[in-house]
């Protein structure tokens, strides 16, 4: 199929961007899943703004003392290539390298994966177990920056709570003592995963996010809890794990590639994986 008619408009400006948002405008930045569904059908925007030629939407990532910060226009590939990333956040440096193609990370942006919200995306699981906050503006106040915590960010599958505002960064907290991985299984290399993991551990710290069992991303609180006391793969962290998903309520996302079931069966054999690996290699020092 091909996309509904549109009118496209090439800002230079955030309040450019955001002045054309009052009148409807939906953002295009990398575009590699907004023009996807546009093929679809699944959504018929009548005007794009695009953010590329917007001077002050940040494109860098900034370490900052007590964060990191991504910006709006930052790429997968410069997540990839973030050499301060790779050594202190080697979770998101591992979604960042398992996202899509060449062309994909070349194009596609962290915040735009992220606004997707889907909860198999890479983005949205990592960033889910990093306390990522994402900060915005609303066109109807542009002066006023807002920030929304990554827990109150996801509403439902592919839904989120902008509500029409305009995202311009992520900002996480600086985690040089922590470490982490990011997993994923899909039916072949660069497909969407069917069940996603990301792990964060360090001292007192545990954040569990999981992608793919849900309409949005899910902490495992109660597996965290376990994972901030015990500091090798004990018989506690394996009753935890297996009974992880057990009290949850959890909606199933309708696909063909699997049950509920067997999505939350791939992300525990994902997590025991993962855990046995970074809790060994902790023992080991």
């Amino acid at each position: 199929m091909r996309p509904n008619a549109f009118a496209y408009s090439r800002p230079t400006s955030i309040a450019g961007i955001l002045s054309q948002m009052r009148d409807g405008a939906v953002p295009l930045a990398g575009g590699q899943s907004l023009m996807q569904a546009m093929r679809l059908r699944l959504t018929e925007p009548s005007l794009l703004v695009d953010l590329a030629a917007a001077s002050d939407l940040p494109a860098t990532i900034e370490l900052h003392p007590e964060q990191l910060t991504i910006g709006a226009k930052v790429t997968h590939r410069m997540m990839v290539e973030h050499v301060g990333i790779a050594h202190e956040f080697p979770w998101l440096n591992e979604a960042a390298r398992a996202l899509g193609d060449v062309q994909v990370r070349n194009r596609g942006t962290v915040v735009g994966n992220l606004c997707w919200a889907d909860p198999r995306a890479n983005w949205c699981v990592a960033l889910a177990a990093s306390r990522a906050t994402i900060r915005c503006r609303d066109p109807l106040h542009p002066e006023q920056t807002e920030s929304l915590a990554i827990e109150d960010f996801f509403t439902g599958f592919r839904c989120h709570a902008l509500n029409g505002r305009l995202a311009l960064a992520i900002d996480l907290p600086r985690a040089p003592r922590c470490r982490g991985v990011y997993r994923e299984f899909s039916r072949q290399r660069q497909d969407l995963a069917l069940a996603n993991i990301c792990i964060v551990l360090g001292a007192g710290v545990a954040r569990v996010a999981v992608g793919g069992v849900h309409h949005s991303p899910v902490r495992l609180h109660a597996l965290e809890e376990v994972l901030r006391v015990e500091t090798r793969f004990t018989a506690a962290v394996e009753h935890a794990l297996e009974a992880a998903f057990k009290d949850l309520n959890l909606a199933a996302i309708p696909d063909d590639y699997g049950s509920a079931a067997y999505k939350q069966q791939l992300a525990k054999v994902q997590l025991r994986r993962a855990l046995q690996s970074l809790l060994n290699e902790a023992e080991r020092g």
